[in-house]
């Protein structure tokens, strides 16, 4: 039986994943690689690194397959944005700049007080951050003018694996949707360049091209490293944030993804571009599929904090068991689950904002301090949820949280919505494996590919005897949360007092 190979390049390990036509798992093999921080606030990799671990991984997940295996073709996905620059010999310019580099902040400070940024975002549909491509060239022409003069192409993480596989440079909608998109022909705009006063760059853009498309065909250069047959297909994939929702299932305008892991993300499929300035858009240049997404700082590791430091390291079942002793609402305790020290990014930007209990009596006991926490978590999805332009029918969930049966009824119960839980993992590798399958025709569509790569999934119901609780509980969290922000202010104040003294 042949495989379909998804490759998800993320920012600190690669993987690659061989899957059957129906989606299981068939090999999986992943390399680490490290990302290097030259300055404060920067994030770079070495691109030919990112290569070399790609090939090593596909490698690997070959040898673990029988013999004979066919290979029908490689989909691809990895980190979105940063800028990744390539000369006309195909050689790196230097190293990649990563989403995660802050160094264009300042450009961006410019553009939001000139009115650059508005300009642009009403062209794209979507506001931009640092780690994005176009500040970046911004920030190239001002710090390394001689970097963009090598330039021919400025690739995402993806583009330049399936160039290094194909000889063939491109992008997909996904990747190219912000800023460089028209957000209603979904055409590349050309105006966006010259906005930015980076017009003679314009060019370093390639080709853009949907995510079912064939990009190429594996060389014989690069058959030798991976060990794919030459001229195996290698489709263009998705961004990995749109990848991960159709991996997990979601590809129907009315569907909504959400990730539970260190931190949470959502997003949201719409038919056409939403009418929208929460979040980022993406079009899928497939049909007209586009999704909205958010990302928030809140994530497990409040849970990780309440386990290791109030409940000494006990078994998540035995957690969990504590949490379901109390009744929903806690009793009136509420948590904010801001527990990093960056502040919050979404569905609010806040630096300032902070973890913490709110209402705490002396009734309240371990149990309620266990369950607020699981209870402030789902009250954030629902609020990241609220942010985003399409209400959900049906909310796929993927993630370490996932696997939480108490988590996800719970879940269920403040979205008030159907969950659907795949029964896999690496939801960005199958969604590249997914898009694959329609650019060699084993399925029509999207929608056919998701359902024949669905596997076993697991779904939550709401109860309505709980959901009435929660609205209400959130519609407290929510008024909690919108009068924090000045507490926060003091809280910095006094640190920085103390920080002096």
């Amino acid at each position: 039986m042949g495989v379909l190979l998804g490759i998800d390049a993320g920012t600190t390990t690669i993987t690659a994943v061989a899957f059957n036509s129906d989606g299981t798992v068939r090999a999986v093999a992943s390399e680490t690689q490290s990302v290097a921080h030259p300055n404060a606030g920067w994030a770079e990799q070495a691109m030919d690194a990112v290569w070399e671990a790609t090939a090593s991984a596909v490698r690997s997940v070959l040898e673990g397959l029988e013999d004979g295996t066919d290979v029908l073709g490689v989909g691809l996905t990895g980190q979105g944005d940063g800028c990744w620059l390539c000369g006309e010999d195909g050689s790196p310019v230097r190293n990649a700049v990563l989403w995660s580099d802050s160094r264009a902040a300042p450009i961006l400070e410019r553009w939001e007080a000139d009115g650059t940024m508005t300009a642009i975002a009403a062209e794209c549909g979507s506001l931009m951050y640092p780690g994005m491509s176009l500040p970046l060239l911004a920030w190239f022409a001002e710090h390394e003018p001689e970097s963009l003069k090598r330039a021919t192409t400025a690739f995402g993480c993806k583009d330049w694996i399936a160039y290094r596989l194909t000889g063939v440079r491109n992008t997909d909608y996904s990747e190219a949707t912000v800023p460089f998109l028209d957000a209603e022909t979904e055409q590349f705009n050309p105006d966006v360049f010259e906005l930015a006063g980076l017009s003679e760059y314009s060019g370093l853009l390639p080709e853009i091209r949907s995510g079912t498309d064939i990009v190429g065909e594996v060389t014989e250069q690069a058959a030798e490293v991976t060990g794919l047959p030459a001229g195996t297909p290698v489709g263009t994939g998705m961004i990995d944030v749109a990848a991960s929702a159709i991996g997990a299932g979601a590809v129907t305008p009315g569907d909504a993804a959400v990730s539970l892991g260190t931190s949470v993300f959502t997003q949201a499929i719409a038919s056409g571009h939403p009418d929208s300035d929460t979040g980022i858009g993406m079009a899928f240049g497939v049909e007209d599929r586009w999704t909205t997404a958010v990302g928030s700082n809140a994530g497990t590791q409040s849970i990780e904090w309440v386990r290791t430091e109030l409940c000494d390291n006990l078994e998540y079942s035995e957690l969990e068991s504590e949490a379901k002793s109390v009744p929903p609402g806690c009793d009136g305790l509420v948590y904010l689950p801001y527990l990093s020290s960056t502040g919050e990014r979404a569905p609010f930007t806040d630096p300032n904002a902070r973890a913490g209990y709110v209402g705490m009596v002396p009734d309240h006991t371990r149990a309620h301090l266990v369950r607020s926490v699981y209870e402030g978590l789902s009250l954030t999805v629902r609020d990241c949820l609220d942010h985003l332009p399409v209400a959900p029918d049906r909310v796929y969930l993927t993630g370490g949280g996932a696997r939480s049966f108490f988590w996800c009824e719970m879940l269920a119960d403040v979205l008030d919505a159907e969950l659907i839980v795949p029964q896999a993992d690496y939801p960005a590798a199958k969604g590249a494996a997914t898009l694959l399958a329609v650019d060699l025709g084993l399925v029509p569509d999207i929608e056919a590919a998701a359902e024949q790569f669905a596997g076993d999934r697991r779904t939550h119901q709401p109860t309505s005897s709980t959901t009435q609780t929660y609205a209400e509980l959130y519609e407290g969290f929510r008024s909690i949360r919108e009068e924090m922000p000045s507490v926060w202010r003091a809280h910095a104040k006094l640190q920085e007092r103390e920080s002096v003294d």
